[in-house]
């Protein structure tokens, strides 16, 4: 009876187990959202090879036992699938792909490395945007991914068309051209940043309208952002040094030189930080000023207008007896006091430089 009831419920528990090993090493690639233009280059020794279809990038006819760049633009979900069955890439690292994971990082594995390069456009004008590279590295190849135009794949391959050798010289050196390039952008966003801020500053001093405000809060969101993504850059640069099978020690030194790019960007960002605090503090302060002033002149008024009050106040009592109420010329003496008090107080506050 035992040994029945088990023939019974064992499919079943094979199946479960099944559809648990299938959502662990096999993500959802078949996900229909992932539709979109394709566009597959191929560089194998400076020589470009365009393509439609992921599968004849790697079509006999094509040597792909050299050192090779393939760039995938816009992928689909059996680019995905076919990635991971050609070069048994992680499924986590599908996973960030397909998700457009923003933050930058690098993860090791037993023959290649994966990298997030997250950096942002250099128009600050609008809304903030990402603009992330996923690269899987190893010596003999490199593969990046981007979704939309990227500045710094482009620039490549212009350079690439135009007769430079970058693909030949190595995994590493393509790396380096792509990280400095974005590095380079990033120059771009904060000197635009620093000139809204200086700007920023001027509005907030001559003219601290709501407008001026709403700018400097935008600006500071985007400082922020700024900062979320050149941060985990930095890190993932300073890891890349201590990797010797990435990085050759014929080009290690190009990598120093944009990592300390990376670092001086992070403390402009920072000083961009401060100036944006050092801004909004100046506009509350121009603001308090501005109210400060209004609330001057009302109590200038109020107090020049006290005496004459008391004075009309007194007259308008309805008594029978004021003996002045008769005399001759006892309201044009009256206007006469009014006039004379309201000119001694503000000669009064002349003197102070209250006025």
């Amino acid at each position: 009876m035992n040994t029945l009831y088990l023939f019974v419920i064992l499919p079943y528990i094979i199946y479960g187990i099944s559809i648990v090993l299938y959502n662990e090493f096999n993500i959802s690639i078949n996900d229909t959202s992932l539709k979109g233009e394709i566009l597959l280059i191929t560089y194998i020794n400076n020589k470009v090879h365009e393509f439609n279809d992921i599968e004849k990038t790697f079509s006999k006819d094509l040597n792909t036992g050299e050192m090779f760049w393939l760039n995938i633009s816009n992928p689909t979900a059996n680019d995905f699938k076919f990635l991971k069955n050609k070069f048994n890439f992680h499924h986590l690292t599908i996973e960030d792909c397909i998700h457009k994971a923003k933050r930058s990082k690098i993860n090791d594995y037993n023959d290649y490395h994966f990298l997030i390069i997250s950096t942002t456009d250099n128009n600050v004008n609008n809304a903030f945007s990402y603009n992330n590279i996923y690269i899987y590295i190893s010596l003999n190849y490199i593969i990046t991914i981007h979704y939309g135009e990227n500045r710094s794949i482009k620039k490549i391959m212009n350079d690439i068309n135009n007769g430079l050798e970058i693909v030949s010289n190595g995994s590493d050196f393509v790396l380096y051209n792509i990280l400095d390039d974005a590095i380079d952008q990033l120059f771009v966003v904060t000197d635009k940043v620093e000139e809204k801020i200086n700007f920023l500053e001027e509005e907030s001093m001559n003219n601290p309208v709501q407008d001026t405000l709403n700018n400097i809060m935008k600006v500071k969101k985007n400082v922020i952002k700024l900062r979320r993504v050149v941060s985990p850059l930095r890190e993932v640069l300073n890891t890349l040094l201590r990797h010797d099978d990435i990085i050759t020690e014929k080009y290690r030194v190009y990598f120093t030189d944009i990592y300390d790019h990376a670092l001086r960007i992070y403390d402009l960002i920072e000083s961009d930080h401060e100036m944006v605090t050092s801004c909004l503090e100046l506009y509350s302060s121009q603001l308090s000023n501005s109210m400060n002033k209004v609330m001057k002149i009302l109590t200038i008024i109020t107090t020049v207008m006290m005496p004459l009050t008391i004075i009309t106040g007194i007259y308008g009592m309805n008594f029978q007896n004021m003996p002045e109420l008769h005399a001759k010329y006892s309201y044009f003496i009256t206007i006469f006091i009014m006039f004379f008090i309201s000119f001694c107080e503000i000669i009064y506050f002349n003197k102070k430089k209250w006025l």
